[in-house]
C-alpha cells in the first residue's frame, strides 16, 4: 500500500499541532495509504502529551531534539531521519511538509500529494496566494523578494509548505543545503517544481512570530545557498558600476559592500553550514 509520511516543526505551539492533527486525520480519511506522521520537537519547553487516537493515521512518531535548532534544521534533521527508515522498494511513498501552527492550510496536504501522483518526478510547493500579515511585514516580504532576485536570478515566493516523491530524498539532501534553508535548498539541488497557488491563513494560536529580524535572518540564510552565484552577479554589477562612476569615495563604498555581502554569504556556506549531521541531535524517538 502506498504511503505518507508527513513532517511538522514544533515549538511550544502545542495547542495548533493538535488542531492541524485533527483536520489532518479528517482529510485522510479518503486516501487509500498507510499515513505516518513525524513531529519533529524543536526542544520545547511545554511538554505535550498526545492523548487522541486518530483512526486515519498509521503512526505517530515525535523526534525529539536535544537543543532548539529552528524550525528549517527541524525540518532538515526530520528528513535526514527519513532517509535512514523509508526503504528503496518503497517507491510510492510521499513525504510532505507544513508548520504546525496553521499558516500552511492542512486540509490542502491531500492537494498536493495528489499532484504528486500525478507528477510523478515532480516537486510540488505551495506558493503564497494571499499573506495574513500587517501591511509594513507584507512590504518588507515584496522587498525581500525582489533583494533575493536580484542577487540570485530566483524568485522564491514560497516556504515549506511542499510534497514530493521519497525517491528524491536522496537528491535533495545530497548536500547540507537544506540545513540553512528548505526552500532554497531544494531549488539548489532539483530542477523539475510545479507551484500551486494557495492562501496563507492566520495561525491558530497565538500570534506570529515573522517579524523584521526574523525575515532578514531568513533572506540571508536564503540567499547564502547561492553564494557563488551572488557572487558572479554582484562582481558583474560592480564592474559595469565602477567603469561609469568618477566619485571615489562612491566607488570604495560600492567596493566595500560587495566584500561584506559576500563574505558574509560565503562565510554562512563555510562556518554554518555542517559537513557531516550527527543525528545524535535526536535524543530520543517517542
Amino acid at each position: 500500500m502506498k504511503k505518507n509520511y508527513v513532517i511538522l516543526p514544533v515549538y511550544n505551539d502545542w495547542d495548533s499541532l493538535k488542531k492541524v492533527l485533527e483536520i489532518l486525520n479528517q482529510s485522510f480519511k479518503t486516501l487509500k495509504s498507510n499515513n505516518f506522521i513525524i513531529i519533529v520537537n524543536d526542544f520545547s519547553s511545554k511538554k505535550f502529551v498526545l492523548n487522541k487516537k486518530y483512526s486515519n493515521f498509521k503512526k505517530i512518531s515525535v523526534l525529539n531534539l536535544n537543543k532548539n535548532v529552528g524550525s528549517q534544521k527541524a525540518i532538515f534533521f526530520g528528513l535526514k531521519y527519513l532517509q535512514k527508515i523509508i526503504k528503496k522498494k518503497d517507491k510510492e511513498t510521499i513525504i510532505s511538509i507544513l508548520d504546525s501552527d496553521g499558516e500552511d492550510n492542512p486540509n490542502m496536504v491531500k492537494k498536493l500529494i495528489k499532484l504528486v501522483n500525478l507528477k510523478k518526478d515532480y516537486f510540488i510547493f505551495a506558493s503564497r496566494k494571499k499573506r495574513t500579515e500587517s501591511n509594513f511585514l507584507k512590504a518588507l516580504n515584496q522587498f525581500r523578494l525582489i533583494i533575493t532576485f536580484i542577487l540570485t536570478g530566483k524568485y522564491i515566493n514560497f516556504g515549506n509548505f511542499s510534497s514530493f516523491p521519497s525517491f528524491l530524498l536522496n537528491k535533495i539532501l545530497s548536500n547540507n543545503n537544506l540545513y540553512l534553508a528548505y526552500s532554497s535548498g531544494v531549488l539548489k539541488n532539483y530542477n523539475k517544481f510545479f507551484f500551486v497557488k494557495i492562501k496563507k491563513n492566520k495561525r491558530f494560536y497565538g500570534n506570529s512570530k515573522v517579524n523584521l529580524k526574523f525575515l532578514i535572518l531568513h533572506t540571508v540564510k536564503i540567499i547564502s545557498v547561492f553564494y557563488k552565484t551572488v557572487f558572479l552577479r554582484t562582481f558583474f554589477l560592480l564592474v559595469l558600476t565602477l567603469l561609469f562612476l568618477e566619485d571615489i569615495k562612491l566607488k570604495i563604498i560600492i567596493i566595500s559592500f560587495f566584500l561584506i555581502i559576500n563574505l558574509i554569504l560565503a562565510g554562512i556556506n563555510i562556518f554554518l553550514k555542517p559537513k557531516k549531521i550527527n543525528l545524535s541531535i535526536i535524543k530520543s524517538v517517542t
